[in-house]
């Protein structure tokens, strides 16, 4: 099988695409189902963050038909034009995706560089594709040796701690234009790894008051009782937006869940006292009408990009791009073994059958032989198919193992009309 990325990121599209592209948490398991269906296509994640909707795929169909399949999966589910998507996405295949997934796993990709909450993000990503049962060896593969590269390079270089997540981003605006966050009160909506970061944030700059609301109070309390916050139901946020200085949101439902009406009912009652709101859902959780209300100050992600692109790029990034590329090469090295294996056992199997047949032939024929030079014939003979097969063994693993390998390989079957059960991870 061969690994495809149809990706479409900040970097390749506008905000409004990705708004309309992003896929909510309840609709994921849908479109994995979907996706699988597409014929050709045997296994796939997808990836849906604040700033990225990828797809990762492992298919043994032809790349192009594939591709065309789930551009427009993803078009119609967003009602975009797949045409549209086509021109925005970035399309990689074998190398080249893997080495993204990487990049991306490793924070080199993300609009805050070198942040490290993709981590956990590409792990759920995961979880929910197992999940839906649309994974195999291929793409869970894939997605281990992407966290394996993410580890090696947080852990060899300074690259998590020299980069920024975007909600330490939007906080450090949010401090600017309170002019601090300490004895503040702050609510955030949304108890994922976007919202409990900022949570954790936020108390670790000192608010005096800090709510943590969720459509699930079980998982409202969890969150809360780890910082020593009050747990609300999501319903009940514009009510406590009154009193409420900051409001971080990362929910990424599909329509927004801080309307204007509500917003603006709860401001009336704030006494002109100042909000931000900072925004990380993609889709945007908060309607941009809430913006233009008296007192209100609300970043999203594209604001939130632009303040992000002034910022310096972490000086541990060419070290990171080395480590990507060590571990894209070495995972390429392993597939491409793992797929002259079955051909490599195939071509044996064929040849020791062959000569077995043989080597019976012409024992029938001499009956006269003892069991000791029957012995020796045989050995004879399975020592020159060694030496015959061990060119042709040790050039497969070679051709395997470079970017025409499953073209040498293809060959080799073609040549000794060999027939392997195994499909290539």
């Amino acid at each position: 099988m061969t690994i495809v990325n149809v990706g479409v990121s900040h970097r390749t599209a506008p905000a409004e695409v990705l708004e309309k592209l992003a896929v909510p948490a309840a609709e994921l398991g849908g479109l994995l189902v979907r996706l699988q269906a597409v014929p050709g296509l045997d296994e796939v994640a997808v990836l849906s963050t604040c700033n990225r909707v990828e797809v990762y795929a492992a298919a043994s169909g032809p790349v192009g038909q594939v591709t065309r399949a789930v551009a427009d999966l993803v078009a119609g589910r967003g009602r975009v034009g797949a045409g549209e998507v086509l021109r925005l996405a970035r399309i990689r295949v074998g190398g080249a995706a893997a080495e993204h997934v990487f990049s991306v796993a490793c924070g080199l990709d993300s609009m805050a560089v070198g942040e490290e909450q993709i981590v956990a993000q590409i792990k759920a990503a995961a979880r929910v594709a197992a999940a839906a049962g649309t994974t195999g060896p291929a793409i869970t593969g894939l997605i281990d040796a992407a966290l394996r590269a993410s580890k090696r390079a947080r852990t060899q270089t300074t690259i998590s701690t020299e980069g920024i997540s975007l909600a330490r981003a939007g906080l450090d605006i949010a401090a600017a234009h309170l002019g601090g966050l300490a004895d503040r009160h702050a609510v955030v909506l949304g108890t994922g790894s976007t919202g409990s970061l900022a949570a954790r944030l936020l108390r670790e700059a000192g608010v005096a008051r800090l709510s943590v609301a969720s459509r699930n109070a079980r998982r409202a309390t969890e969150v809360a009782a780890a910082l020593r916050a009050t747990p609300l139901l999501a319903s009940d946020v514009p009510a406590v937006l009154a009193d409420a200085d900051v409001l971080v949101t990362a929910v990424g439902a599909a329509v927004p869940v801080l309307a204007a009406g509500p917003a603006q009912a709860a401001r009336a009652q704030a006494g002109g006292r100042p909000l931000f709101v900072l925004d990380l859902g993609m889709p945007p959780d908060v309607d941009a009408a809430v913006g233009q209300l008296d007192g209100v100050t609300l970043v999203d992600l594209t604001a939130l990009g632009r303040q992000l692109a002034d910022l310096a790029v972490p000086g541990q990034v060419p070290q990171v791009r080395a480590i990507v590329a060590a571990e894209t090469a070495a995972y390429m090295e392993r597939r491409g073994q793992a797929a002259a294996a079955p051909v490599i056992a195939a071509m044996h199997a064929q040849i020791t059958q062959l000569a077995d047949a043989e080597l019976t032939r012409l024992h029938h024929r001499l009956p006269d032989l003892s069991d000791a030079q029957r012995t020796e014939t045989a050995a004879t003979v399975h020592r020159i198919l060694r030496k015959v097969l061990h060119r042709p063994t040790v050039r497969a693993k070679e051709f395997s193992t470079g970017p025409d390998g499953l073209i040498y390989l293809d060959a080799l079957k073609q040549l000794f009309d060999l027939s392997t059960d195994e499909a290539r991870t």
